[in-house]
Formats: C-alpha cells, sequence, structure tokens
C-alpha cells in the first residue's frame, strides 16, 4: 500500500508561481486579455496609464514577490529531488538556476502592466488612479495586503478542511485503491 501525507496547500500555493512560469510573456509576444474581461487594443497612452497605475499599486515589489516565490519553489524541488538540505539546495539554485531568471521579474511587471492595459482603456484607467488617490482609494491599497491574507488563509482552511472531511468519508474506498493517509487521517 502507498503511504501519502494529505498535500499541503501552503505548498502548492508555493509551487504555482513556479508551475506559471511558462505563461510569462516570451519576448515579443503579444498579452492575453484576462478571463471575464473585454479586451481592448492596447495602445501607448493605454500602457502609460497602466504603468503609473501599477506604481500606485506597487506592481514593482509584486513581480519581486512573485521571482521570490519562484526561487523559494526551485529550492523545495531542489531539495526534494536531491535530498540536499534547504541550506545547501538553495546555493545550488541560486548559483546555477537563478541567473536565467534575471530578466523574470521585470517580464512579471510589464505582463501584469500589459494584462491592464488590455483589460481597460487609458479613460478607464485614469479614472482607477483618480480613485485610488482618493482617500478611500489609499485606504484600499493599504488594506488590501492584509484583506488578501486573511481570504487566503480562511481558503486555505477551507481547503484543507474538505480534503480531511473527504478522507474520512471516501476511507474504505481510499483503502481499497491503495492509498493510506498517514497520522490524523483514517
Amino acid at each position: 500500500m502507498t503511504m501519502l501525507r494529505p498535500p499541503s496547500l501552503v505548498a502548492f500555493l508555493l509551487l504555482c508561481p513556479l508551475l506559471l512560469c511558462p505563461l510569462l510573456p516570451q519576448r515579443g509576444a503579444a498579452a492575453q486579455p484576462l478571463p471575464g474581461t473585454v479586451p481592448v487594443a492596447a495602445t501607448e497612452e493605454s500602457r502609460r496609464e497602466a504603468h503609473a497605475l501599477g506604481d500606485m499599486l506597487q506592481y514593482p515589489a509584486r513581480a519581486q514577490t512573485i521571482v521570490a516565490q519562484m526561487r523559494l519553489s526551485a529550492v523545495r524541488a531542489a531539495a526534494q529531488a536531491s535530498g540536499k538540505p534547504p541550506e545547501e539546495a538553495a546555493r545550488i539554485v541560486d548559483e546555477i538556476v537563478m541567473p536565467d531568471f534575471k530578466d523574470v521579474q521585470a517580464q512579471v511587471e510589464a505582463l501584469l502592466v500589459e494584462n491592464l492595459a488590455t483589460a481597460f482603456t487609458a479613460a478607464d484607467l485614469r479614472q482607477l488612479r483618480n480613485f485610488f488617490n482618493s482617500p478611500l482609494g489609499q485606504r484600499w491599497i493599504k488594506t488590501i495586503p492584509s484583506f488578501e491574507r486573511d481570504n487566503l488563509r480562511q481558503i486555505q482552511l477551507l481547503g484543507q478542511k474538505t480534503f480531511n472531511d473527504s478522507i474520512g468519508k471516501h476511507a474504505d474506498e481510499l483503502r481499497t485503491r491503495g492509498i493510506v493517509f498517514s497520522a490524523g487521517h483514517p
């Protein structure tokens, strides 16, 4: 029988950026509109407005965080694949893999900006910038990081509960198929 530990949602969410790397735009590739948006033709004006809005919304810092998450995912994957301690895996990843990521942060930021430019007109983006310059918009900018963290935490808890409940509900069927979960699970 195969013994499996329940997957960690945190590990899964940390691996997502690494898995999404192939989706980053290649040099010269046009950005695709965001799902659920009415695509508009990006113009130089809309790109300028999108860049200004992206600066307000801390896109450079977000891009840096995404690249840091990619690095963390690569380090964890290297440590798991090699059995090396995380510190040693990190040194190897930093020396060999991360140099290939030197342009990725700029690509991530460009992707975020281009998505804005293709989802909104220049006039829309100016209105959004006006909103974010207002007291309510500034409050939104200051509040949203903790709001997103709280949402993510609640979603992770919901996912863990659903997973654990499902394992309990289907324990016998899982066992008959050779899957037995460890500690704390049926």
